[in-house]
């Protein structure tokens, strides 16, 4: 019997060779991740020992993880957060043009990404929600990229991601290039819980694209606490290296 996926997939494979997702190099097979070898041995992934609440890493450091200074000083209001890799080329390249280019077929690869052994709350969270935009945003943009990041990142948990419980329902400046002090400025009381009693004593994973400062998640992370939730983790492909 004839596989028709497979021979669709050749097919495409022919007539769309498939490149890599930094530097457009042809590569030899359509199976994710689609980085050719330099640029995947260039990804900064995100490894021990790091901050356990906020994932920051310690490259220079051996032994095991231990609280940065800054959660120390500020504990967040979200439980933990975890990044893929640092938010540099290749990884930032494919980001970008993911966001503001709509190249949604490099989601695969995203997913694929993920490390084996994630903590246990990032496994089977009680509700997984994206990071919401507001809906001036959305139209511009036509997405929300962490919507999509969140149904790759979990294909057999649709049924518990849900976009519609926290909205963002302030609009706020573009924060590339702001100070973590203006970011949590600008954001405070941008976002709104439309369902709180879906929350009560649950495990939240919020799902985004890129933790910079860690503003948006902790103004989130907030929120949902103040309207019930129990926890609040933070999963993001990419996070901005300190």
């Amino acid at each position: 019997m004839i596989d028709l996926g497979a021979l669709r997939q050749s097919l495409a494979a022919l007539c769309f060779p498939p490149r890599c997702l930094c530097c457009d190099a042809r590569l030899a097979s359509p199976t994710p991740p689609l980085f050719c070898g330099e640029c995947l041995d260039k990804i900064d992934f995100i490894a021990a020992p790091l901050c356990p609440v906020c994932g920051r890493a310690f490259p220079d450091c051996a032994g095991d993880n231990h609280l940065c200074g800054n959660c120390l000083r500020h504990p967040p209001h979200f439980d933990s957060a975890r990044a893929v890799a640092h938010y540099r080329d290749p990884l930032a390249h494919a980001i970008h043009t993911f966001k503001y280019r709509r190249h949604t077929f490099g989601l695969a690869t995203f997913a694929a990404l993920l490390p084996e052994g994630l903590p246990a709350p990032y496994l089977a969270p009680d509700l997984i929600l994206p990071v919401p935009l507001h809906r001036q945003r959305l139209r511009e943009r036509g997405f929300n990229q962490a919507l999509l990041l969140a149904r790759a990142f979990y294909p057999a948990q649709r049924e518990r991601i849900d976009p519609e419980i926290l909205i963002r329902h302030r609009a706020t400046p573009p924060q590339t290039g702001l100070s973590g002090k203006t970011r949590r400025r600008n954001l405070k009381g941008s976002f709104l819980v439309t369902d709180p009693a879906r929350l009560a004593g649950k495990t939240i994973l919020l799902v985004d694209d890129v933790f910079t400062t860690g503003s948006t998640a902790n103004e989130c992370a907030r929120t949902l606490k103040k309207d019930g939730a129990r926890a609040v983790h933070v999963l993001t492909l990419a996070r901005v290296a300190e």
